[in-house]
């Protein structure tokens, strides 16, 4: 073809029609589907995109087809039938198009081809249908499609019209002859003729020829399948041309396998419905399927074909023999053909192909068959060849083998002499049968079915010599294997490797044997074969027996070989009676014997006494012979073998009672629990074994579990958690298999349900989650249907477990006593008794009353409001025992109160109790709740009760309990609190008439004890309640408060009035009865004396009395206050020493009645101060003692009421400005000093006191500063502050003096030997944990104030005593710890340096620290970092040296580079700053200098840390240039010449060097202390 001639084909739309093309003749000769068909006339389409997308679909690009289908898919969407559909020319131009675009290779193409289709048949409807017949071919071709998508989408098409069968096949029956002109073109199609071999490679070729020749093959048998045989005969011509086609059979042989299994199937189907034409090409069918397709490779293709053979062959039979020729004479006959298929195996098809395979050879004429000896062994050799070949799936083994067999069957009976067909038996069937027992017959071993089809096969051969039976064979087989087994039992130590793998051979063989005989006797029709496979197999039995004895059980493969002879064949041994005799024999003298049961075998052979048992009538063997071995272990030390003996023996349900009834065993199984629980794996083995067989006694059982609980406790630390983790196993086993258990004893169940409520407390969570599971199935055992039984049993293992002294092993937390009972508060009806929520009261008030009728701590006195109520109180004193609770019976009651107030939130439980328990209960709530608030306010700061243990939860329970927020709920509902005429009502809905019970309750235990001070507290406390949620009504408050006959006096009036006023506080400030009450207690006290019991009574009273009034407004007349004070005054001169309980109420009451009378004159100022001097100076034992503390605390707050009276009248202003501050100042420092034996709350209050009237100390009454240093290191964090504070404000005083006397004197000076000696044990950081740190210890906070006192000692000392301190502080490198401390703390150790920013530390608290401001507002945290930050700051400013040398030496970069970044981002510009503000002033500072001199000229630079200093010389500037790092100061400064005059260059080098070194020794360049020279 010409350039010219391709260039009008591709490109011309006006070619004639009937135009010939390249002469190779008319266009009505060419096929459709050839590649060189023409364009059809495109010349009557209107639209002209149409018309470039038609020519577009000649071109080769599948993208250019792609995008012209998809044009013509939108026009025809515009097109409808609805608006007249696509014209005429389209499609007369698509029916051309078509046939070749369906068969494109590219995929895409094709599914636009067979869319587009279908769119024009709904868009023109019946003019489409007329070119129906012209693309049907096509149209069905592409349902066969090998891309399922593809085929989808035509199938669909055609659906869309055609959707029932009738219409599917009146359509093919329609069509029929379209079809077959369609598949007679394909077929008759090359890839030459398809493809065009310039743009397509020979592979799409070779594709698309096979896509177009399958389908056709599809479309004939699809064909043949659906047309009636009438229909057919219409076009047998086409058939017969189509059918007869020369290339059509051969391609049976085709390298495409789908064009095979279709060219199979159409032989299938030609076979049934063109029998006849077929007959007349035998010759042409037997060439293409027997001479070439079975040489030619069938992979995925060989079941169809062998189905194709297989009618063929029933059809056609001459296809093996006459009508098979073959051009090759060598290749033989045409089972030779087929012998080389069997060669290649399945070919991936599935294990069909072997049933398949095996009909055919059994449909062949018998004259193609192996007539020889030699033939057949040849045969079936290449038939095992395949069975056993790499591609053959094992799956498919047992068909294979059967296949194999029946072939075997095939060949022999083709064969009449016996001796050929023995043989065959012998080489073909005889090596396989031994490799079966052997297990030596390659990839796919043969089968037990298939070894039972060979058994058969040879038993039911005739004519056969006694040497060539089966029979004979079987005998060869069992006498190899026993020969085997016994050379096995001999050979070398059973712990050999060697030895152990051939042992476990000859099970693995006696099992194959067995399974062989059980296989068979399945059959009826092989029962003299099974017989006499019976008597081969009681040889092997005998055999084995004999080697069991003489090898002690040892040879286990023996033991094995009858287990599994028992097991598969029992008729082996139970149809012999002289075989059963001889077994039961064995089991009841050898089995039991101590060596045979523990031997290898044991496991077998336990196994052989169970079977015993199964036997009908041999109970009576099996419980003699059970026993005997019992008692044989029995006899043998417990170790791993004999525990797994005992497990097996007891692992079956018979022997339960006769476990039960064996004594000997039960103590071994009592021993062996132990074991297990101790973590032995074959011991608990054994006891699982136990369990579920129900081999334990009732008297073990009780054991059982005692030793389960004694190993389930989880507070024993040594053990745990291996061995609560092995009796959580054993009590879970339990639960499943015998829960029962679990429920025998009563108290061991209350005991384990503790133990695993104990388990629930621990952190392990899996360990906690276990205990729960398994208390709910303990629960479930006692009574599973009965919510109630369970909700008893927890419920009385609460108040139980409530009542158990301190440091019982089974005490549980309060936390999982309150779930408990909480879990079951929902659970049970309003009939259920609310009691069993509650403890026993008698015992509560059993426990608490040791602990109340102690003696309060005196050192209470000084805690308002109650204060002297502690005074009036009775009680046993006992020396120490005062501050401290009983240790035996404080914690039970304790618990019990923790417990109830979680539960007393719940009003609907406690409005069910009686009314008379209810208020016993919240009784002893209230008590405990008061006892524990005051324990708790006498702890040291981290201090822990001693009745208490170390736990930071536990301290915050109790500080709940002591806030006295568990009442608020009952409180909360008592609405008619003071309404007394609930009396007269039985019950009423809220908790009113309880709370007035609980009043009445509480004042006479105020009245009558024990406990009347914590009586007290409690009262106050829960009569503020009630006020402060439902108010106080004045209208009948004085009538209540009348109604109580509490106001008096006496000691138990006196108590009652206390609790009472101080509840109510200022609601009685308009009250008629309290205003009364008062002015009378003011005139007894007028008429009082200090010696009468009556006095303190009096004060105690009054002063609860006064707290009710605001000041200034007491309602009482100032005569009579006037003659009350002078009173208490008159009594001040003994009492500050006699009577300190006096004392203290006296300074309170004067704390109240001395402002009232502020402006009288008179000697009650003096004498006031007399009293508080004479109170502080009363400790002559310098120890400030409990006794004492209430009336030091109360004097100091006295002083400082009447220092802060407003507008005091002369008097008082004369007292406080005479001669009393210089004793006041020596007293309060004295106080300072006293040794203080306990830190806790009351002395914390009345050292706060102290501490505020210290600050106002004149320096100048400070005599002696060196007795304030050994403050700085008490424990008593006021104390320090104290001491801190006056050291603070006097050492720059002191300083400058030294610095004057060091000038003067011309000596060293030397910081205070006091002050040096604290900073000599400084903390370490790993000795405080985070917690521990962020509440500032003090010893930590007394180490850094020591430190900041040292710089203290700096800010106004002069240059050369800095110096001096700074080499003492370098001499014993004092400050090396407290830099690695101070980094330690701050994180830039471990190169995470504090961001001072988000701390709130910023430019001003770095340079300053303010110890009050830390004290007042801010955390202990912040309080260190605040202190440490400025420690540092201070460290760089005075001390900078040191501190640099320190940070050159560090050996750690990480940290040297962290404290080099911190410091330069928060200190350094705040350095620099200071340095150059210094030189500023410095400069401003200059004399002024003299005629003959200049001054220096000095600037400042205000962005960089420049300093510029210059001289003028003859109108010149000399200069230098000092510039600071910019982590100045651990960089120090750089001085470089800007400008040099009238001097040498070596000289002004010289000044360089010198101004440098000086810099960096002293780093400050500026000296600005005082007494400093210029």
């Amino acid at each position: 073809m010409s350039k010219r001639q391709f260039k009008i084909q591709a490109s011309s739309s006006r070619v004639a029609p009937a135009t010939a093309f390249g002469g190779f003749g008319s266009t009505s000769a060419r096929s459709s589907l050839s590649y060189v068909t023409e364009i059809p006339n495109l010349s009557k389409i209107s639209d002209p995109n149409v018309v470039v997308a038609f020519k577009n679909l000649s071109k080769s690009d599948s993208t250019t087809k792609t995008k012209a289908l998809e044009v013509l898919q939108e026009y025809v969407s515009h097109h409808p039938n609805e608006e007249g559909g696509t014209e005429d020319a389209v499609l007369l131009a698509w029916v051309k198009f078509y046939p070749r675009v369906s068969i494109n290779n590219n995929r895409r193409v094709r599914e636009q081809a067979h869319t587009l289709q279908l769119m024009l048949l709904k868009s023109a409807r019946k003019r489409m249908e007329k070119h129906i017949p012209d693309t049907v071919g096509s149209w069905l071709a592409g349902c066969y499609d090998r891309d399922v998508f593809v085929a989808r989408l035509a199938e669909n098409g055609i659906s869309s019209f055609l959707d029932t069968d009738a219409k599917v096949v009146a359509f093919w029956t329609r069509c029929q002859s379209q079809i077959l002109s369609y598949a007679e073109e394909a077929i008759n199609e090359t890839p030459e003729s398809l493809s065009d071999e310039r743009n397509t490679s020979p592979d799409d070729a070779q594709a698309l020829y096979h896509r177009v020749v399958g389908s056709s093959i599809s479309l004939v048998a699809n064909l043949l399948t659906k047309i009636n045989k009438k229909e057919i005969l219409k076009y047998q011509g086409k058939y017969e041309l189509f059918l007869q086609n020369k290339k059509l059979w051969g391609l049976a042989s085709s390298e495409d396998p789908f064009i095979r299994k279709t060219i199979d199937n159409l032989l299938i189907v030609s076979l049934e419905k063109q029998k006849e034409i077929l007959e007349t090409i035998v010759e042409r069918i037997s060439s293409g399927f027997i001479n070439k397709a079975l040489r030619a490779s069938q992979s995925t293709s060989s079941l169809p074909l062998l189905q194709a053979l297989s009618k063929l062959t029933v059809t056609f039979p001459e296809v093996w023999t006459s009508a098979y020729k073959d051009k090759d004479k060598d290749a033989g006959n045409s089972f030779k053909r087929l012998r080389a298929f069997i060669q290649k195996g399945s070919q991936g098809s599935s294990a069909e192909y072997w049933i398949l395979l095996q009909d055919l050879l059994s449909k062949l004429p018998p004259e193609i068959l192996p007539s020889t000896g030699v033939e057949a062994l040849e045969t079936l050799n290449i038939f095992r060849n395949s069975i056993e070949g790499r591609e053959e799936l094992r799956q498919h083994a047992n068909q294979a083998w059967l296949s194999y067999f029946a072939t075997v069957g095939v060949v022999t009976n083709n064969i009449r002499d016996s001796a050929v067909r023995a043989e065959i038996f012998r080489e073909a069937v005889y090596p396989i049968l031994e490799g079966y027992m052997t297990d030596e017959t390659g990839r796919n071993p043969v089968t037990t079915s298939a070894s039972v089809k060979a058994f058969s096969l040879w038993y039911s051969q005739k004519g056969l010599k006694p040497q060539d039976s089966l029979g004979f064979s079987l005998q060869k087989l069992v006498n190899a294997f026993i020969a085997r087994g016994l050379t096995s039992a001999h050979t070398g130590s059973e712990t050999l490797e060697s030895q152990k793998q051939a042992q476990r051979n000859i099970i693995a063989e006696g099992h194959r044997w067995f399974s062989l005989l059980a296989e068979v006797l399945k059959f009826e029709e092989l029962n003299d074969l099974a017989n006499l496979m019976i008597d081969y197999s009681r040889g092997i039995y005998n055999s084995a027996i004999k080697t069991i004895i003489g090898e002690e059980g040892n040879a286990y493969s023996a033991t094995a070989t009858v287990e599994i002879a028992l097991r598969l064949t029992p008729v082996v041994v139970c149809d012999s009676s002289e075989t059963l005799a001889s077994f039961k024999s064995f089991v009841r003298n050898d089995l039991p014997k101590p060596r045979m049961i523990i031997s290898a075998s044991s496991r077998h052979l336990v196994s052989l006494l169970f079977i015993l048992r199964s036997i009908p009538s041999q109970e009576d063997v099996f419980e003699v012979a059970w026993k005997s071995a019992i008692d044989s272990l029995l006899k043998i030390p417990v170790d791993s073998s004999t525990l797994q003996v005992f497990t097996a023996l007891l692992a079956n349900e018979a022997v339960s009672k006769l476990s039960q009834s064996f004594e000997g065993l039960q103590k071994l199984l009592v021993k062996v629990n132990v074991l297990a629980l101790q973590g032995n794996s074959d011991a608990r083995s054994l006891f699982e074994t136990a369990i579920t067989f129900d081999c334990y006694a009732g008297a073990t059982t009780t054991t059982l579990m005692l030793q389960i609980l004694q190993h389930c406790n989880s507070k024993d630390t040594e053990s745990y958690p291996a061995t609560l983790d092995n009796a959580l196993k054993s009590l879970e086993f339990i639960s499943a298999h015998k829960p029962g258990l679990l429920n025998d004893d009563s108290d061991n169940r209350i005991v384990l349900i503790t133990m695993l409520l104990e388990i629930t407390e621990i952190s392990d969570k899996p360990l906690a989650l276990r205990a729960m599971r398994l208390k709910t199935v303990v629960e479930n055992a006692g009574n599973p249907s009965e919510e109630t039984g369970q909700s008893s049993t927890t419920l009385d293992l609460v108040r139980w477990n409530l009542e158990l002294e301190p440091h019982n092993p089974r005490m549980l937390l309060i936390e999982t006593l309150v779930k408990q009972a909480k879990s079951f508060q929902n659970v049970l009806d309003q009939s259920a008794s609310a009691a069993a929520f509650f403890p026993d009261t008698g015992k509560w008030c059993e426990a608490l009353e040791p602990s109340l009728s102690l003696t309060p701590n005196p050192a209470l006195g000084v805690m308002r409001p109650f204060a002297g109520s502690v005074f009036l109180a009775s009680g046993s004193s006992l020396g120490l025992s005062a501050t401290l609770v009983d240790p035996k019976t404080f914690p039970v009651a304790l618990r019990m109160a923790l417990y109830v107030s979680n539960i007393v939130d719940d009003m609907n439980l406690v409005l069910r109790l009686p009314t008379n328990l209810l208020v016993d209960i919240l009784h002893s709530l209230v008590l405990t709740t008061e006892l524990v608030s005051d324990q708790l306010d006498l702890l040291a700061d981290g201090e822990f009760p001693a009745w208490a243990t170390e736990d930071d939860d536990e301290m915050e329970e109790l500080r709940n309990l002591a806030s006295n927020a568990c009442m608020s709920t009952v409180t909360s509902g008592a609405k008619r609190w003071q309404d007394t005429s609930l009396a007269n009502e039985q019950r009423i809905s809220d908790s009113s008439i309880v709370i007035q019970a609980l009043i009445v309750k509480l004042a006479k235990t105020i009245e009558s004890g024990p406990g009347q001070y914590y009586a007290v507290k409690g009262l106050s406390h829960l009569v503020g309640n009630l006020v402060d949620t439902h108010g106080w009504d004045a209208v009948i408050g004085d009538a209540w408060i009348s109604g109580l006959e509490i106001l008096g006096s006496t000691i138990p009036k006196a108590l009652a009035t206390t609790a009472i006023l101080t509840g109510l506080g200022t609601n009685l400030e308009s009250s008629r009865v309290v205003n009364t009450f008062c002015n009378r207690l003011i005139s007894d006290i007028a008429g009082a004396s200090a010696t009468s019991d009556r006095a303190l009574c009096l004060l105690v009273s009054l002063n609860a009395t006064l707290a009710v009034y605001q000041e200034d407004e007491i309602p009482v007349a100032k005569n009579r206050v006037i003659f009350a004070v002078k009173q208490i005054l008159s009594w001040t001169e003994t009492i500050a020493s006699e009577n300190p309980q006096l004392s203290s109420e006296a300074c309170r009451v004067l704390q109240v009645l001395l402002p009232a009378m502020k402006d009288v004159y008179g000697t009650y100022w003096e004498s006031t101060l007399d009293f508080c001097i004479s109170i502080w100076r009363s400790s002559e034992d310098g120890e400030l003692s409990d006794e004492r503390l209430p009336m030091i605390g109360m004097s100091l707050k006295l002083y400082s009421i009447l220092r802060k009276l407003d507008d005091p009248n002369d008097d008082l202003q004369e007292a406080l400005s005479g001669d009393y501050p210089v004793q006041i100042s020596q007293c309060l420092i004295d106080l300072l000093k006293l040794r203080r034996s306990k830190n806790h709350q009351p002395l914390e209050f009345v050292d706060t006191l102290l501490l505020r009237q210290l600050r106002d100390i004149p320096l100048d009454l400070v005599k002696d500063l060196s007795e304030f240093y050994p403050l700085l290191a008490s424990e008593n964090r006021n104390l320090q502050s104290a001491a801190y504070d006056v050291l603070h404000r006097a050492l720059p005083a002191v300083q400058q003096q030294i610095s004057v006397d060091a000038a003067l004197e011309d000596k060293d000076a030397r910081l205070p030997s006091e002050l040096l000696s604290l900073l000599l044990d400084p903390p370490s950081f790993s000795a405080f944990s985070d917690e521990v740190l962020e509440e500032f210890p003090v010893s930590i906070r007394g180490y850094l104030l020591s430190w900041h006192l040292v710089y203290d000692s700096y800010t106004t000392a002069s240059f050369k005593v800095r110096n001096d301190y700074s080499e003492i502080l370098k001499s014993e490198n004092y400050i090396g710890p407290l830099l690695s401390f101070l980094f330690d703390v701050l994180g830039l150790s471990a190169g995470k340096a504090i961001n001072l920013g988000k701390t709130r530390l910023e430019k001003s608290t770095i340079q300053s620290y303010d110890m009050w401001a830390a004290i007042d507002s801010e955390s202990p945290k912040f309080d260190m970092r605040w202190l440490l930050v400025n420690v540092y700051y201070l460290s760089l400013k005075f001390t900078a040296n040191l501190v640099k040398s320190w940070w050159r030496d560090c050996r750690s970069k990480q940290t040297s580079i962290a404290v080099n970044n911190w410091t330069e981002e928060y200190f350094s510009p705040i350095l620099i700053q200071e340095a150059k503000e210094d030189v500023l002033k410095w400069a401003e500072e200059q004399e002024p200098a003299t005629d003959d001199e200049n001054n220096l000229i000095i600037k400042v630079s205000k962005n960089t840390p420049n300093v510029q200093a210059g001289y003028e010389i003859d109108d010149m500037m000399m200069q230098i240039n000092i510039a600071m790092q910019d982590n100045y100061p651990l960089q120090g400064v750089e001085v470089k010449g800007v400008n040099r005059v009238a001097v040498k260059e070596k000289t002004w080098n010289s000044w360089l060097i010198t101004t440098q070194g000086a810099m960096t020794f002293n780093v400050r360049f500026v000296n600005t202390t005082p007494s400093a020279p210029n």
